[in-house]
């Protein structure tokens, strides 16, 4: 009773709590915030709930990458993600973001874009998330069992401060004009069509979607594929999945010619169960593909009052509707058109039905009904929504900038016209090793390049799992790539083998478990070419793997170690010639007659393989040049990633940046003091990578015991960071526990940041105290009404 109580009190509390945030304190933020101005090119793309970006976001996303001058923010809140504080400390942030930015895309409704005093100057479009008009949402829902009353709708609204609506068809411009609230603006709902959908247009992506969803379930064989997609029921934060179409009947009648893969609702936390007499037959992929992804695979659709129809309709394939409780569902939500006429397939009350479709298949399928339903309701959706609505944003010359990027990879097969080897600007190295899980992604990325004069130079080395059988599908279709085999030597023998074959004028390094920028290859190219450099380097991001978190790198590009003029070399910067980047290959590319000349080679080492070679490289060059831009997104804690495995190999990067420091020094190169804070800077990031703390001791006794000297560092002055000053003290004179303890310290105090970092964001912490104090007064309260109210039934 007591816990029925609390949580009944503590949702009130959450109620109030939002009433307050929406009505006063994001308003109020808001508008402090707009005190600086617009900041022209910002584009934010703003999501509700997921973490990652969403299909409706990134086609859009990747061709705006593309324009010079447009920076672009991806901003989640995480609902229902993380706790109500939590939440709530996510929408202050956004709002902030909001109040500079010129473009804003949403893709579902959002009452915080909507409550705020919305500045003239910023432009927001709500590009929706699906097609068509099915189910019922929004204000059509007010007064129904799944929907608030007109009342509540009207005072938080979702849907205001709009500048655009984007639709699949003219079609259903009425029903987004009754959902969100837009009679009085009805003009900025126009059928531009649906970005997400242009995929559906290119015949290689679907295709490859389609074996991949063939190669990764075993159990299809050449069975044909039945996709089964049914809508959540109830509501979103219970939302539960039908599980009324009886698999095991389906099995005993379908089984020999069809697979059901079944795809629930990204809603439904507690998924039904497949039977498991039923395992050989039916395969829950909810977690496993992309709803996109399906659609290209499935022979046959099954679905409910699911908007995916729409989209499946582009492909004129069979569909049927499993509309066991369309009733109930009618009266708890209901549908813009009348169900029966609507749909574009039988609708079926029981499995029998469903069965008793499919096998009438066999004697063929007319297509008619589906293709009237995709010209009703899917019209303006032809494969160019995308380059619709970036001019109808930001212009035609926007447009013509954001060249459009390939949805998939873009093969070259072979033909008379190829180019002959001497034609090659950019010869790509890429070592593999049981990259099975990324190599795809890494692959498409690289033959989607918009530098189409390229070699993929792919060295297998020696890999047990399927990443051979990959390379040589992708060798098949496109001549640009060449595959080497050898046994396993590691990165840096597979690096030499494949800058030996190499034939381009520039040669860059790439790693197999990365993706990269589709014109990567095309901006260093041209710097390279308009500086006439050696070496140009890029930023970069970070992928964390094991969090599915994407963020800026920190020391890929260092521009406070950048000398003002470009090209430089260690000439001109010869303090910071090896800190402004880190010794990674996979963000340079070298001129490939400079590699030749100065006998520039990767070690053949498990692990620092490539800290002679670009130490040596960067040391070497006469003119290095670089691009501001995180063209690659580098993949950290990933599966078999090198970084995870230091402790089995402690001593290697040590005796790799020994062998650097000599052959420097021989060569006539050594930059002492830039090389010793690298050095330095890679040997504590070592150290916090091991986890064996019998190989943390050891590593400390050997640096002590001589390899720091051996590298020039010899005192703690010549080190720029007063932190790594006071950990050399302590690395070199006391005990190994002290040194851990310092470590983790330390490592604690970098990840606040700088002292001035720290003062901004403790200052900024006190205002947002100060404008919480009402709403945390407000909870305060409601926690003791709880508490009195415990002790009361406790009495």
């Amino acid at each position: 009773m007591i816990k029925k109580i609390k949580k009944k009190v503590l949702k009130l509390g959450k109620k109030q709590a939002k009433e307050i945030m929406l009505s006063r304190y994001l308003p109020r933020i808001y508008k402090e915030a707009s005190a600086s101005p617009v900041e022209e090119g910002k584009v934010v793309f703003l999501e509700n709930k997921e973490k990652t970006l969403p299909d409706s976001f990134k086609l859009l996303y990747d061709r705006l990458e593309q324009v010079p001058g447009l920076h672009l923010e991806f901003v989640t809140l995480e609902q229902n993600r993380v706790r109500f504080k939590d939440y709530y400390q996510n929408c202050i942030e956004f709002v902030r973001t909001l109040a500079t930015a010129q473009y804003v895309f949403l893709n579902d409704a959002s009452n915080i874009v909507s409550c705020v005093p919305l500045r003239e100057e910023t432009k927001v479009v709500q590009l929706w998330h699906a097609c068509g008009a099915f189910k019922k949402w929004g204000m059509s829902t007010a007064d129904l069992l799944f929907g608030g009353t007109r009342e509540d709708i009207l005072r938080h609204p979702f849907y205001k401060n709009l500048s655009l609506v984007t639709v699949s068809s003219p079609e259903v411009a009425w029903a987004y004009e009754e959902a969100m609230i837009l009679q009085d603006t009805p003009e900025i709902i126009k059928a531009l069509g649906v970005s997400r959908t242009d995929v559906f247009f290119d015949p290689v992506y679907v295709s490859r979607q389609r074996a991949k969803v063939r190669r990764k379930v075993e159990g299809i064989a050449d069975r044909k594929v039945i996709l089964y997609a049914p809508t959540f029921r109830g509501r979103v934060a219970k939302a539960k999945g039908p599980d009324a179409l009886d698999l095991a009947e389906m099995r005993a009648t379908l089984g020999d010619d069809y697979v059901v893969l079944i795809k629930h609702h990204p809603f439904v936390k507690k998924r039904p169960r497949v039977p498991e007499e039923c395992s050989d037959f039916a395969y829950d992929v909810t977690q496993q593909f992309s709803i996109d992804t399906l659609l290209c695979a499935a022979d046959v659709c099954i679905s409910d009052y699911s908007s995916l129809v729409f989209e499946y309709s582009l492909f004129e394939r069979p569909m049927a509707f499993f509309a066991f409780d369309k009733d109930e569902y009618d009266d708890w939500r209901g549908f813009y058109y009348d169900y029966e006429t609507l749909t574009p397939g039988p609708v079926c009350e029981t499995t029998g039905q469903i069965i008793e479709y499919v096998q009438g298949l066999k004697d063929g399928f007319d297509p008619t009904e589906v293709r009237e339903f995709k010209e009703k309701f899917m019209r303006s959706c032809d494969g160019r929504s995308t380059t619709r609505i970036i001019e109808e944003v930001f212009g035609a010359e926007v447009a013509r900038e954001a060249t459009a990027p390939s949805t998939g990879p873009r093969f070259f097969p072979a033909s008379r016209n190829a180019p002959s080897w001497d034609e090659v600007s950019v010869s790509v190295v890429l070592p593999v090793f049981n990259s099975e899980p990324y190599l795809e992604q890494c692959l498409d990325s690289i033959v989607g390049q918009t530098l189409h004069d390229i070699e993929v130079i792919c060295v297998d080395d020696g890999s047990t799992d399927r990443s051979l059988e990959i390379l040589e599908d992708y060798a098949q279709r496109d001549w640009r790539i060449r595959i080497i085999r050898q046994a396993n030597q590691y990165a840096g023998a597979a690096r030499n083998a494949g800058l030996a074959a190499a034939h381009g004028r520039y040669v860059i390094f790439w790693d197999s478990d990365d993706w990269f920028k589709r014109n990567a290859l095309q901006k260093m190219y041209c710097q390279c070419e308009a500086d006439q450099a050696d070496i140009c380097v890029c930023d970069a991001n970070q992928f964390f793997e094991d969090l599915n978190l994407k963020a800026p790198g920190g020391s890929y590009l260092v521009k406070k170690y950048l000398p003002e003029e470009t090209p430089f070399s260690i000439e001109t910067n010869h303090d910071f010639i090896l800190n402004f980047t880190t010794m990674v290959p996979w963000n340079k590319m070298l001129r490939r007659s400079f590699i030749e000349r100065e006998n520039l080679y990767f070690d053949n080492v498990r692990t620092a393989n490539d800290v002679l070679f670009s130490a040596a490289a960067l040391c070497s060059a006469k003119r290095i040049t670089y691009v501001d831009e995180r063209l690659v997104t580098y993949r950290r804690n990933a599966r078999g990633s090198l970084t995870k495995s230091l402790a089995e190999k402690a001593f290697v990067p040590i005796q790799a940046w020994l062998k650097t420091h000599d052959e420097l020094r021989d060569r006539g190169i050594l930059p002492e003091e830039s090389f010793a804070n690298r050095a330095f800077a890679n040997l504590v990031y070592l150290l916090r990578n091991l986890s064996d703390y019998e190989a943390f001791a050891e590593v400390v006794a050997s640096l002590r015991d001589g390899a720091l000297s051996s590298l020039g560092i010899t005192n703690a002055a010549v080190l720029r960071a007063e932190w790594h000053r006071d950990l050399f003290e302590v690395v070199t004179t006391a005990s190994v526990e002290k040194a851990l303890m310092s470590l983790m310290h330390y490592s604690y105090l970098q990840e606040l940041g700088s002292a001035a970092r720290k003062r901004k964001y403790h200052a900024a912490l006190e205002k947002q105290r100060e404008g919480n104090a009402g709403l945390d007064a407000r909870i305060a309260e409601l926690e003791a009404e709880v508490s009195n109210l415990a002790s009361e039934m406790g009495e």
